[in-house]
């Protein structure tokens, strides 16, 4: 099972209309970005991981640090795999997708899916629908209609105004409209921010708790990345402040970091990203340290096809995963412009859960013909 080629294709997609994103707004994405990584072992198995890079930064040292850690080894040393992996990540953006193609390959080998492999602890995890884009109030309150009827039972929703109490403001006003037939969370991306372009204030301690405080009063389910994602301290004190739940943690990656947040208690809900902070083996120590203080363990995905499938893994293998983010917000960001990338989309189902993918490895299929066609590199 040695790994004897490792291949990197990047492909920018088109899409048919802009989307306009609430954290980044000064810049409507018109392109998705995809770096596929394709694992090949000796017996012939095909192994893929993916990940939105349009920096090219994995490209630059796919040569000098991806080839060398992989070749020549067993798939199944994912542990040695993994720590070279985060020393390749001093050089380049989150390289982790890299470790999900040598999961992919390892669960075909074994001809068993990733979530079996991690834990297995159930098949079926509940979606809760994550919009990002700009509408109105209004549109809004037709969208939860809408997911209502699909079959979710809780959706997220961005503060992105300049002055956060316009947000709870036109929340308040979603909340009474929908009642309780579904239930809302508030994401305030301030966990992070694009220099120069951001639009949106940053919060301080003070500011946060006001907010955190007057959702608790409309009822919100939880409050997402209120505060950098580095101040633990300030995190802690929020926490502290409000009975609301806070959940955050997309971007910080590894371990440790997660030490650190849980010896601070930052959070409620815990939400590493397979694809952006320390792959699946990361992700299931960090579950499981969440699991011993009681605490709720969530992967967060906004990337496509493949990350959602990753995360559908290991939402999948652990047991105090009881939700997992769907990024859904028709019409600009339905599944079909999500997956465009797979020969077919990852839906849920009418009672609001999604199936995690049961073949062997991710479980997904890659569309190649499309990727090829919008190929700008290959490694």
């Amino acid at each position: 099972m040695k790994i004897v080629d490792v291949k990197l294709q990047l492909a920018e997609i088109p899409l048919e209309e802009p989307f306009h994103s609430t954290w980044n707004p000064a810049n409507p994405e018109t392109t998705l970005f995809v770096s596929l990584v394709e694992v090949i072992t000796d017996d012939g198995i095909h192994g893929y991981g993916a990940a939105c890079d349009s920096s090219q930064l994995l490209a630059g040292i796919w040569e000098s640090h991806i080839r060398p850690l992989l070749i020549g080894k067993d798939i199944s040393e994912v542990e040695a795999i993994n720590t070279g992996l985060v020393n390749a990540s001093l050089y380049a953006f989150r390289p982790w997708c890299v470790e999900v193609a040598v999961w992919d390959a390892l669960g075909k080998y074994a001809k068993l899916p990733i979530y079996k492999m991690l834990g297995g602890a159930k098949s079926r995890v509940l979606a809760y629908a994550s919009t990002g884009e700009l509408k109105s109030p209004e549109e809004r309150v037709q969208d939860a209609q809408r997911f209502i009827e699909e079959g979710f039972t809780m959706m997220k929703l961005r503060a992105h105004h300049d002055d956060p109490f316009e947000d709870v403001r036109i929340i308040s006003e979603i909340k009474k409209k929908v009642g309780d037939r579904i239930k809302i969370a508030v994401d305030a991306n301030q966990g992070w921010f694009f220099s120069g372009n951001r639009v949106v204030a940053k919060w301080d301690i003070k500011k946060a708790i006001k907010v955190a405080r007057a959702l608790e009063e409309i009822g919100i389910e939880w409050l997402e990345e209120p505060l950098y994602g580095y101040d633990f301290e300030g995190l802690a004190e929020l926490r502290k402040s409000t009975s609301l739940n806070i959940a955050g943690g997309e971007l910080n990656a590894q371990v440790h970091e997660y030490r650190e947040l849980l010896k601070h208690g930052c959070f409620d809900i815990y939400q590493m990203d397979v694809v952006l902070s320390g792959g699946f083996l990361q992700n299931r120590k960090v579950a499981a340290m969440v699991e011993a203080e009681n605490k709720i363990y969530t992967p967060h995905t906004w990337t496509h096809g493949m990350g959602l499938a990753a995360a559908l893994h290991m939402a999948g293998a652990v047991s105090n995963c009881p939700f997992i983010e769907y990024c859904y917000d028709p019409p600009h960001w339905n599944y079909t412009v999500r997956d465009l990338m797979l020969t077919e989309p990852l839906a849920v189902e009418k009672d609001g859960y999604i199936n995690v993918p049961d073949k062997p490895g991710l479980g997904v299929e890659v569309n190649h013909e499309l990727l090829d066609r919008y190929t700008v590199l290959r490694k």
